[in-house]
């Protein structure tokens, strides 16, 4: 165990990955126990049994120093404890030639995909649904389904209107349930776009049947109105309109013990006056926050074969996230500095997380293709994305497929959500536009000392891999500091660690078959009720689970075990 000291003073939390602490230099007078190190049978806490590997290991000696590429945010690659770990790329060196004529200039440590050749970095980026909502909006944007005919509401004579049935309904259909919901933009249009509908037929079609049914509006309430509502079945757009509009007539917070009062039709038609224009302003403000700044980068992101592009600097304001997870991996051991990381490993920081915002695809499969083309063993990805679309997907297949023939393992963490990632689907993934499962693609979560998983983590039974110690770890940070990080990313840390153990001591191994490895030898708390928030209708309840109904392994990722397996299978 090295030595450091770390003061707390704060937290900055992010969500599924928090790191807190002031910046300080490392001292030698306190020590940090690093619980991701201990085994249950021996320390009381469930770590990921890494010391009980390595006295396994004692008398092997490693085969090779394996390279585990950072698909993320950039490195602090002068940080004390981690300059030592970088990669170096063979073929290439720093002269401002390219030597290994891959069309990258000096790509000796790694590569940043948002940088260009004068040096600037991409730092933020817009949400992949927003992006796509400014791409699609020309095509579909405000087309509705009602049942029967594709609608838009027709600002000009004030007025809904048939249209035409669009060219390319799976298209359409992408745009409708996942671009519009994903995207901010979007919700917003929705919202002040069904408030036009609905004042449409506020105003005429629900007017008119109130009139004939109670001929004093004044003393009509939503009770009423919903009972009306019934009547429009034929018209989902419609019928939908009556329903939330009959809803917003009784929606008032009652006093405890009283029923709430109830608004009259004809007062609701006032307050609705009222209210409908702040929806079309809100949408006017989400739409200006858009900006095309992938211009900074100068390529064309939805071109796959426009690859001669970033530059040679991984370091950035975001590298903070890759430098605490580089830390948790491969910082030095046993170098009387900061922490020991979990193996003696190569680094190598391949950029494409901005430091606000979302990445892009393209940016990622590129440097996934770049990682396996430079033989790394494993690759790291950062935090996934809500959409994918469906181009985009395919070259994000491809590049696992690719990654995958060539034995790497891909590993990824889930977001804190608490959302059952076989509903909800995030990406990358193994599945994204596959017709298979991808065998070397693991998702990690984090769990704590006492074996549970972190409540609010994403789950799956059929989607989620395992779990690894993801709670107060300590780690390095920028400027050769350290600090504690908590969530999927330092999760994903430990495993990847792990992996780029068992990989330099059984170099043959496939990315398959560690992913194999490391879910067959898992410490299992598969029958064990654990306290778990999950997502139901549009709240959260918390409540107790198996936890093999939460992951497919069923338990912690576990060093000592996974080693062992593939100590046997070896010989």
């Amino acid at each position: 165990m090295k030595k450091v000291t770390v003061v707390f003073s704060g937290i900055l939390c992010v969500v599924a990955f928090h790191v807190n602490g002031q910046l300080v230099k490392p001292s030698p007078k306190q020590k940090i126990l690093d619980w991701q190190f201990s085994a249950f049978d021996q320390d009381g806490v469930y770590g990921a049994e890494v010391n009980k590997a390595y006295e396994f290991l004692k008398g092997k000696q490693p085969k090779k120093k394996p390279i585990i590429a950072m698909v993320g945010y950039g490195l602090d690659i002068q940080h004390e404890d981690l300059k030592n770990q970088l990669w170096i790329n063979p073929a290439d060196k720093a002269d401002g030639i390219d030597n290994d004529k891959n069309g990258l200039v000096d790509d000796v440590n790694g590569w940043n995909f948002l940088g260009n050749a004068n040096g600037d970095v991409l730092n933020k980026t817009n949400k992949v649904a927003d992006r796509e909502f400014m791409r699609l909006k020309g095509q579909y944007l405000g087309i509705w389904f009602n049942g029967k005919d594709y609608v838009r509401f027709d600002v000009v004579k004030d007025q809904p209107v048939v249209v035409p049935k669009p060219a390319n309904l799976t298209e359409f259909q992408y745009f409708r349930k996942q671009v519009l919901p994903a995207s901010s933009i979007g919700a917003a249009f929705m919202q002040a776009d069904l408030y036009r509908f609905m004042k449409y037929y506020l105003f005429h079609d629900f007017n008119t049947a109130m009139m004939e049914k109670y001929p004093d509006l004044t003393k009509v309430d939503g009770t009423a109105f919903a009972k009306i509502a019934h009547n429009y079945k034929a018209d989902s757009l419609k019928y939908y309109s009556a329903q939330f509009l009959a809803l917003g007539m009784t929606f008032k917070m009652p006093t405890a013990g009283v029923k709430p009062p109830l608004m009259s039709f004809a007062k609701y038609k006032d307050f609705f006056m009222i209210k409908y224009p702040q929806y079309a302003l809100k949408y006017e403000a989400e739409l200006r926050k858009v900006t095309d700044n992938r211009s900074v980068v100068g390529d064309d992101p939805n071109n796959i074969n426009q690859k001669n592009y970033g530059n040679n600097d991984v370091f950035s304001n975001s590298a903070f996230y890759g430098t605490t997870a580089a830390g948790v991996i491969a910082a030095q051991r046993n170098n009387d500095l900061g922490i020991n990381g979990i193996v003696d490993a190569q680094l190598m920081p391949l950029k494409v997380y901005p430091k606000d915002g979302e990445p892009f695809y393209k940016d990622i499969a590129l440097a996934i293709r770049y990682a396996a083309d430079h033989k790394a063993d494993v690759i790291v990805l950062g935090m996934p994305n809500a959409i994918c679309p469906p181009e985009e997907a395919k070259w994000m297949s491809d590049a696992l497929v690719y990654a995958e023939k060539k034995g790497v393992l891909v590993i990824a963490p889930v977001w804190d959500m608490s959302e059952d990632l076989g509903k909800k689907a995030y990406y990358p993934n193994r599945h994204v536009g596959s017709a298979k499962d991808l065998g070397n693609f693991m998702s990690v979560a984090a769990s704590d000392e006492k074996g549970n998983p972190v409540k609010a983590t994403n789950y799956s039974k059929t989607e989620l891999d395992l779990y690894a110690p993801g709670v107060n770890i300590s780690t390095t940070y920028l400027g050769s500091t350290y600090r504690i990080s908590n969530g999927s990313l330092a999760a994903l840390s430990v495993a990847a660690g792990i992996a780029g153990l068992i990989k330099s001591y059984y170099p043959n191994l496939t990315g398959t078959q560690l992913r194999t490895l490391m879910l067959n030898n898992v410490t299992s708390r598969a029958g064990v009720e654990v306290e778990k928030t999950i997502k139901a209708g549009r709240g959260l309840v918390t409540d107790l689970y198996l936890l093999k109904d939460l992951s497919i392994s069923g338990g912690i990722v576990n060093a000592y075990q996974a080693v062992k397996a593939a100590d046997t299978l070896s010989k």
